[in-house]
């Protein structure tokens, strides 16, 4: 297996990874989990997610691909950058439960948008 292949592997990984998390401690709050979230699982997802966004720039720099002509590429880049943000306002918002929920409804959403995009190489994603 060559480096390249590791590099794709191991960002399809972390993607994997990124969105498992969210969605268990986006479950864990959604049915009112009596306990915190473990440390671990409050620091796991920082890790990932900077591991995600790291291969991806490193699979975009060994490809030769600048996001800001390849429109896919500065798109998915872009909503990567949202996807984060957003899960982090659906753990750490204060305020109305229901916004909390909306950021994570919206992180979800956001990350099929980012897979439609890596899929179809097109900057419209699902909305194509």
């Amino acid at each position: 297996m060559n480096p390249f292949d590791v590099l794709l592997a191991s960002h399809v990984l972390m993607a994997t990874l990124s969105v498992c998390l969210l969605v268990f401690r986006g479950s864990r709050r959604l049915i009112q989990h009596p306990l915190p979230d473990p440390r671990w699982l409050r620091i796991t997802p920082h890790v990932v997610d900077t591991l995600l966004l790291l291969t991806g720039i490193s699979l975009a720099w060994i490809l030769g691909l600048d996001p800001r002509v390849v429109s896919w590429l500065g798109v998915k880049l872009l909503l990567i950058v949202v996807y984060i943000v957003l899960g982090l306002l659906a753990f750490r918002l204060p305020g109305p439960r229901g916004l909390r929920i909306g950021a994570f409804i919206l992180a979800l959403l956001v990350f099929a948008d980012i897979v439609a995009i890596a899929i179809t190489r097109s900057p419209w994603g699902f909305w194509a």
